[in-house]
């Protein structure tokens, strides 16, 4: 998601304003900032209060980076918050780190969040933009809900994931597919890919129609050569999870 930029118009300094406005908007980086905190147990309710508290703080305090809040809705552990912010290039981790050192954010966190915290993750992800079809910025607030498919690559599997990729982003592109998705690799333990797909409601869960499977085979010919694809693609890694996330704009900078 983009940040969006506030222009101040100034009588003495039209003319310099008019030329900021004329210059192209910078394109946004594929590089996310992901955080993963567990409450402690019973504190549920005081570390959601705290978090909106510090989101609170972030944004009189001018950060740099927006964050979003993702809660699970399914899977064996619902006990987490995902907190993360998009579109970055590794650039704009310099000044995020500048803003928190001059702000003391971190002893801000210790203070209002960090004292109802169990467990912490931190990671990077890198969206592959290439074999990804997300949504418009100016439409994301229209998505409730991700479901989120993470594998784990197998060692040495890559260059046959690739191949195979090529060929179902190509069949996707080919026959237009209508789906939103988005791939991108986690930056932080285990080379673990993740698929996101973005779902207004619950309706929006029920398989594609067409599915890709039968997207694959009119590109490639034939249904064989679409399943020797697909069995390509998902024998390259080594696990399977999908959980469903729901989007918390009460615990978020922004949306």
């Amino acid at each position: 998601m983009l940040a969006l930029a506030l222009v101040f118009v100034l009588l003495p300094g039209m003319a310099a304003v008019a030329a900021d406005k004329a210059m192209p908007k910078a394109a946004p980086g594929n590089i996310a900032d992901r955080w993963v905190l567990w409450p402690k147990a019973g504190q549920e309710k005081e570390f959601e209060a705290a978090v909106k508290q510090h989101a609170a703080w972030r944004k009189n305090a001018g950060e740099p980076f927006t964050w979003v809040t993702y809660q699970p809705i399914v899977g064996t552990d619902l006990t987490y918050y995902v907190i993360r912010s998009d579109d970055h290039q590794w650039k704009d981790f310099d000044a995020e780190e500048a803003w928190e050192t001059k702000a003391k954010a971190n002893d801000a966190y210790e203070q209002q969040v960090g004292v109802h915290v169990a467990r912490v993750e931190h990671f990077f992800e890198e969206t592959d933009a290439e074999h990804s079809q997300w949504i418009d910025s100016k439409n994301i607030k229209d998505y409730k809900y991700f479901g989120v498919y993470s594998r784990r690559l197998k060692g040495g599997s890559r260059g046959e994931m690739a191949a195979a990729l090529a060929k179902i982003q190509k069949g996707i592109t080919d026959e237009k597919w209508p789906y939103h998705y988005r791939l991108a690799w986690l930056i932080g333990g285990a080379d673990r890919l993740r698929i996101v797909i973005p779902m207004k409601s619950y309706a929006d869960m029920a398989d594609p129609d067409p599915p890709l499977r039968k997207v694959l085979a009119k590109s490639l010919g034939s249904e064989e050569s679409a399943d020797a694809t697909l069995k390509q693609f998902s024998s390259s890694f080594e696990d399977y999870d999908y959980t469903v996330y729901a989007i918390r704009p009460d615990l978020s900078t922004q949306r």
